[in-house]
């Protein structure tokens, strides 16, 4: 009764809800435009993990920072990096950095000769700030023109800094870009689906006002605690996604009771007491889904998960509110600018009013009659297609997941194509002295001497770089000779590398791979690996950072995570549906269906974007692997949207069962009166993912891929034939609960055709096999 008198108030106050969202749509949309300047480029990271704390410890004692840009010269065929002339073109146009807004040290190729490439043609320049990041990634704009381009030389600015300020832009011409696709493609979608232009319009109008909101929103939340930049494609991919499918839900169900007869105030109530709460309850699955994010302690995740809430509570308020006020202002003009009329030829609308013997009805029967034959054929359709997902290989991604045309990624395929990378993202173990004591001691300086040699001893390892390991040349005992006093060294190098190296209790030891290891390569993980097993001896302990430790970090810290969140996604969603269903058989079904979706979304993800297959066409280079969060996003994202659908088929068959208790009768109706509705926003949903596919950047390109091909394959092969097949099989134990449990739970009903006056009386209970 809630909802339907939810339906009567707003047709009674209809003018104050339209106002209410009008002021604060007006008072969002200055704020839209600046959604992304108080986000975070970053949030990969976690600090409770060993490269995190080991990363602090060497910014604390040692100022080791990797807050850094890399800036590659490269000269004409009559010049080398060894000439005078390009060493002073390298350096005038550097030497404004001095007045730069936050303090650097610049290593130029003159001082190290590594940083000349073999041909001589390519050199860089190291600047790295002594701040953090992302304070550095927001000032690059007063910095970058610091950076003078010389007369001669082809200049090249990258590094990770110039990687997230790149990410920033590109994310913001993708949202453009994928705003500008969706927003027309969802209203010729909806106007064929309707075959109206009004209704066609009118989810789009409650969408939009909802992503403006939700933007603004994201805005504020961004200044009261850390959001990754990439939650703005989320918020905006799933609140364009929500915002239609709920008002699709809600348009159709109210053209369906005007369509019975109904005035147009029992309409808006009947078509909240029904769609509304069944939007509601779709809301809070959807809200369950997203919740186990907040349970990892990466940033990225974390940010979806707040992004999500802000956009589950904005579109369902926005479904059960702003739109019943726009539907009663209509009426039957929702029905008005048919397409038929407007193109004067016959014309059916996807959605029709009512359909007993169409495309639908036929499939009712179709799956009432073969649910074997049809339940044993979509199951191992899903399972073929996520058996890819058996092969897939995490790792975080680098610049390659930018487009060729920006200087960040053409700096890093300069790095790659010329340089050793490892030179600038080596492996950094921070090595710490027990009891605070001295590492320059006697003993100490004897550990590390024979450690440091063991591992530059490895077939994998290029070079290292320690206190101990300075010049070949000189011994383990010259080593402890010079270290018992320090302040007496004479020679100029042993003082620089001591300086950057050691501080008190605390030393850096770099080790520099082979050019043929990358950061990401099994063979540079397994060294991490081996490193973080060794002992050194004399009660030394040692932490191991860098590139390669962080990706193995973020992999394990999140997937250690998973099961957990996993878990209570499951347990919340099966509690809420059975709430809503009363039945303990058909929440589980539910959550494996979506688990059978969500794994083949997984295999194609695995099988586009980690093997290649369809980049000629979708425009991107072939990554070798799957950014560790994606899988994650996906299915917080997913569980809860693919819920929607089956909240919204299951509730129709509901409906139908509470009112003839026949199992079969109700699920062949409950499919043919939502299957095109559920199809149709699916459709749409599917359509404004697969915009997000025109992305330049491959994450994102990926999401919108993943959620178009669950959303596509749960809302057609999976809600419109493995569950009514399921179902048909299962009887009536679909609606199975021991007596005990129902008299727990508190009694919900979606209430159908009983609502013929104000006044409304329940139908009887749903039979129930015995307990």
């Amino acid at each position: 009764m809630w909802f339907y008198n939810l339906g009567k108030w707003i047709y009674r106050h209809k003018w104050l809800v339209i106002g209410v969202w009008t002021v604060v749509l007006v008072a969002s949309l200055p704020f839209v435009p600046r959604v992304i300047e108080p986000l975070k480029t970053g949030g990969f990271a976690d600090p409770a993990l060993e490269s995190s704390k080991a990363a602090d410890l060497l910014q604390k004692k040692l100022g080791y920072s990797t807050s850094s840009l890399v800036i590659f010269y490269q000269s004409p065929p009559q010049m080398t990096a060894y000439d005078p002339e390009f060493a002073r073109q390298v350096e005038a146009s550097l030497v404004e950095l001095q007045k730069s807004p936050v303090k650097n040290s610049i290593v130029l190729p003159s001082v190290n000769p590594r940083q000349v490439s073999k041909d001589g043609h390519t050199a860089y320049a190291l600047v790295t700030f002594e701040a953090d990041g992302e304070l550095v990634t927001k000032r690059l704009p007063e910095i970058r023109p610091l950076i003078k381009q010389p007369p001669s030389l082809k200049m090249t600015i990258g590094g990770g800094l110039a990687f997230y300020e790149d990410v920033e832009v590109v994310s913001q011409r993708d949202l453009e870009r994928a705003e500008l696709v969706a927003f027309p493609v969802a209203i010729v979608a909806l106007v064929l689906a309707f075959g109206s232009v009004v209704a066609g319009c009118l989810p789009v109008a409650v969408g939009g006002v909802g992503v403006a909101i939700i933007l603004c929103l994201l805005f504020w939340l961004g200044h009261l605690t850390e959001i990754s930049i990439f939650a703005v494609n989320l918020a905006t991919l799933l609140g364009l996604g929500l915002g239609l499918d709920y008002s699709l839900f809600l348009t159709s169900r109210f053209r369906e009771e005007l369509a019975r007869g109904r005035s147009t105030e029992e309409a808006v109530g009947v078509t909240l007491a029904t769609a509304g709460k069944a939007v509601t309850f779709s809301g809070l699955t959807v809200m369950i889904g997203l919740s186990g994010t907040l349970l990892f302690k990466i940033n990225i995740l974390t940010s979806v998960g707040l992004a999500g809430f802000i956009v589950v509570i904005v579109s369902v308020l926005a479904a059960i509110t702003l739109l019943p006020a726009i539907l009663t202002l209509l009426g039957t003009r929702v029905n008005a600018l048919s397409v038929s009329k407007l193109l004067r030829r016959p014309a059916r609308p996807i959605i029709a009013n009512s359909d007993q013997h169409g495309f639908w009805a036929w499939l009712a029967h179709l799956v009432m009659k073969r649910p074997v034959t049809i339940f044993v054929a979509v199951l191992a359709v899903l399972v073929v297609l996520g058996l890819p997902f058996l092969q897939v290989k995490f790792s975080s991604p680098d610049a390659s997941i930018l487009p060729t045309d920006v200087p960040s990624r053409q700096a890093f395929d300069i790095l790659k194509s010329n340089f050793n990378e490892t030179e600038i993202t080596p492996i950094l173990i921070a090595v710490k002295a027990p009891n605070n004591g001295s590492i320059l001691a006697s003993d100490n300086v004897y550990y590390l001497y024979d450690f440091a040699k063991a591992v530059a001893q490895d077939p994998r390892v290029e070079r290292v770089d320690s206190i101990v390991s300075v010049e070949p040349r000189l011994t383990k005992s010259q080593y402890q000779f010079f270290y018992t006093a320090p302040d007496k060294i004479q020679d100029l190098i042993l003082q620089t590398f001591l300086k950057a190296y050691a501080n008190q209790d605390t030393t850096l030891i770099t080790v520099v791979l082979k050019s043929q290891y990358g950061s990401t390569s099994q063979e540079a993980k397994d060294l991490v690996q081996k490193l973080r097993n060794s002992q050194i001896g004399n009660g030394l302990t040692l932490q191991v950072t860098g590139a390669t430790a962080g990706i193995m970090d973020v992999v394990s810290g999140i997937y250690d995570t998973f099961p957990l969140a996993a878990t209570v996604i499951v347990l919340t969603t099966y509690f809420i549906l059975l709430i809503l269903l009363r039945s303990i058989v058909l929440p589980l079904k539910a959550i494996l269906m979506n688990a059978l979706s969500i794994l083949a979304s997984y295999g194609a993800l695995v099988w586009v974007f980690q093997e290649g297959n369809l980049s000629n066409v979708l425009n991107f280079k072939p990554l070798g692997l799957i950014e560790p969060s994606l899988p994650i996003i996906m299915f917080c994202t997913l569980f809860g949207l693919s819920m929607d659908y089956e909240v919204f088929l299951l509730s129709r068959i509901k409906e139908n069962f509470e009112h003839t208790g026949d199992n079969t009768a109700s699920v062949a109706l409950g499919l043919q009166k939502s299957g095109k509705i559920i199809t149709s926003a699916a459709l749409i949903v599917v359509l404004v993912c697969l915009s997000f596919v025109t992305a330049d950047i491959v994450l994102v390109k990926a999401l919108g891929l993943g959620v178009a091909v669950a959303v596509g394959l749960d809302a057609t092969i999976v809600r419109a034939l493995l569950v009514p097949a399921t179902m048909r099989l299962l009887g009536d134990w679909n609606w199975y609960a021991p007596k005990w449990v129902l008299r727990i739970l508190p009694y919900t009903r979606l209430e159908t055709e009983m609502f013929d006056q104000a006044d409304i009386t329940p139908p009887p209970l749903s039979k129930q096999p015995a307990a």
